[in-house]
């Protein structure tokens, strides 16, 4: 990629997170509708016209199917060592919230993870991994795991989103950093990252119950 062209790139990446950050939202469907606006069709839209790139250059193929099912399972592992601290040493668990919608009703508990989480899960994955860290990836190769790791964080602390709920995404974040560096796909690091937060709010759900 021409410097001019990774420039205004990163310029591109600036301004939709500080819009998306300012656009007024009333509700979740909302908040869904502008992720997908901003995170999806977007970059999507910038990638194959100005950028002239291919969807699997961000990260929409297949890739390397052994690289990323072995290391979402390196990643599933590290995460749960990582929730066990936090569970026993943080009292991660009293803080952590689920809608009481899904919590008596397993219909309710499906759809919200399948309908929501996991539509969320994929947004950030195809934004920040997809995105922002395989472009990234161009210039300065594996530290863009980290860079996109930062980016998102402070994404999230501008955004005042930065709360027990957000932990799980925070926790993943550099692990599926590297799912998707190692395999060349967000596919793997949307199917680890969605296991671990289904598995979390499961489990939840069995606290309660």
């Amino acid at each position: 990629m021409k410097i001019k062209n990774f420039v205004i790139t990163m310029f591109f990446i600036l301004v939709s997170l500080v819009v998306y950050g300012l656009f007024p939202v009333n509700n979740q469907f909302q908040q869904l509708v502008v992720m997908v606006s901003f995170f999806a069709i977007i970059p999507v839209i910038f990638n194959k016209v100005i950028l002239k790139r291919r969807l699997g250059d961000i990260g929409l193929k297949i890739g390397d199917w052994k690289q990323g099912l072995f290391w979402s399972g390196v990643g599933i592992v590290v995460a749960g060592l990582l929730f066990f601290i936090a569970i026993y040493f943080f009292n991660f668990l009293k803080h952590y919230t689920i809608p009481t919608t899904i919590t008596y009703n397993y219909k309710n508990f499906l759809f919200y993870e399948f309908l929501l989480v996991v539509p969320v899960v994929f947004l950030y994955d195809l934004f920040f991994r997809g995105f922002v860290m395989l472009i990234l990836d161009i210039k300065i190769y594996y530290w863009a795991i980290v860079a996109q790791m930062l980016i998102f964080f402070i994404f999230i602390v501008a955004t005042n989103s930065l709360t027990w709920d957000f932990v799980p995404y925070l926790i993943s974040a550099p692990l599926v950093g590297v799912v998707t560096y190692k395999s060349g796909s967000i596919f793997y690091s949307t199917l680890f990252q969605s296991i671990i937060i289904i598995m979390l709010d499961a489990n939840i759900v069995r606290l309660v119950k």
